[in-house]
């Protein structure tokens, strides 16, 4: 018998997408708009302006089997889950504090056919972009489509237009992330090839990760293969402050401490990496360009540690999470910022100078390293070893100049 059901905790749908703003065949459909009711016009908003459960509905209404699958085509069966949607719209509205999207999932017999639609204001008329997400399958969820439609309220009608990415994304956005996630680059990159994608909106813009077969989810987990684009209300622009979470309980990405480390195939990487080894191999020095990205302390050909300079990465909050107020650990991020201090907190000063705020993260400890000039108040080092730094206080500015992660 089937079934309908709403998975309510999953109200921000990761979607499936086809190759960077390629359609795929069913995007060859008419889209004459398939209501004719005019609507009052919705007033220019700012990007990530909120929506209402009624606008969004409206705007669900307007299309029909021209574009959507059945399942979710007709009036009637948007009608029949109208009450479901508005409890997953008023729940995400209630922990976000905002909603601008839509979800459902259709169950049938061990299949699922999952929807969302999530829409951004235009600022220059009012007018509204609407992503249409859909996939599923049995066993294996593939591919059914993400179309963009520019809505226009006044007369509730839609036109399709390409998907509004500047610029779209494409494989070479996840090279360096491939890498230092130490995966099979080969098979990586035949999985790239399509440039599949998988698209999470949010109120204020969307996710874009790498769609790579399920044989290297842990991999592409860890290493974080994401872009992040903001609305500007009038097309979605790439974050270039976005981080990449790699710093994870165990390792940084897949170089994991205590384990050996994973051959990283520096010597064609395109994209300019490099790695110096010392003699003996018990310390690797990966650079990008003529800077220093990462420090690999090995210990009877293990991992022992691990340093990074690069303000590319942060610490997965499942390493350190910065609490309320507080924004993710990241090279070059303020101090103040993403660190709570309190008297449980140990802060050092090493021998040459180097002050490090050291956190438990399973296993493994977690240092966030700055200079000495950063303290509010001078502290000199000592020659006799490690010094603790009492009452520890940093300048506004003082930031954290890298992260290093070891098991002792």
């Amino acid at each position: 018998m089937r079934k309908l059901f709403l998975l309510l905790s999953a109200c921000l749908l990761i979607a499936t997408g086809c190759k960077g703003g390629t359609k795929s065949p069913a995007a060859t459909a008419d889209t004459t708009p398939v209501a004719t009711e005019t609507a009052a016009p919705v007033q220019g908003g700012s990007a990530g302006e909120a929506f209402t459960f009624d606008e969004l509905f409206k705007i669900f209404s307007c299309f029909g089997d021209n574009i959507m699958t059945k399942k979710y085509a007709a009036q009637s069966i948007k009608d029949g889950i109208k009450e479901e949607l508005k409890q997953a719209f008023d729940s995400r509205a209630e922990f976000d504090g905002s909603c601008n999207s839509l979800y459902y999932s259709f169950y049938d017999e061990g299949c699922t056919d999952d929807f969302q639609m999530a829409c951004y204001r235009y600022k220059a008329d009012g007018h509204v972009l609407v992503l249409l997400l859909e996939l599923g399958g049995c066993d294996v969820t593939s591919v059914k489509y993400i179309r963009a439609y520019e809505y226009d309220p006044a007369r509730n009608g839609a036109r399709e237009i390409e998907l509004p990415f500047r610029p779209a994304p494409k494989r070479d956005d996840f090279e360096d992330m491939v890498r230092l996630a130490g995966a099979d680059v080969a098979s990586m990159r035949d999985a790239m090839k399509s440039g599949s994608y998988l698209y999470e909106p949010r109120t204020d813009g969307i996710k874009v990760h790498l769609n790579v077969p399920m044989d290297y989810d842990g991999e592409t987990d860890r290493a974080d293969l994401t872009v992040d684009y903001i609305w500007n209300g009038s097309e979605f622009v790439r974050n270039e402050d976005y981080r990449y979470a790699c710093i994870q309980p165990d390792g940084f990405a897949n170089i994991k401490l205590g384990e050996a480390i994973p051959d990283l195939y520096f010597d064609y990487d395109p994209v300019g990496y490099g790695v110096n080894y010392s003699q003996g191999g018990d310390l690797w020095i990966i650079t990008l360009g003529e800077l220093d990205v990462l420090q690999i302390q090995m210990e009877n050909r293990k991992v022992y540690s691990i340093e990074t300079w690069s303000p590319k990465f942060c610490v997965s909050n499942t390493v350190y999470d910065p609490g309320r107020g507080k924004v993710q650990p990241c090279v070059g991020g303020r101090i103040n910022d993403c660190i709570v201090l309190d008297e449980t907190t140990p802060v050092t000063m090493l021998m040459d100078g180097t002050v490090q705020i050291v956190v438990e993260a399973w296993n493994s400890k977690v240092a966030f390293r700055t200079s000495q000039d950063a303290l509010a108040d001078p502290v000199q080092p000592s020659m006799n070893g490690p010094r603790t730094i009492e009452n520890p206080k940093f300048k506004p500015d003082a930031r954290i100049e890298s992260i290093l992660i070891w098991r002792e």
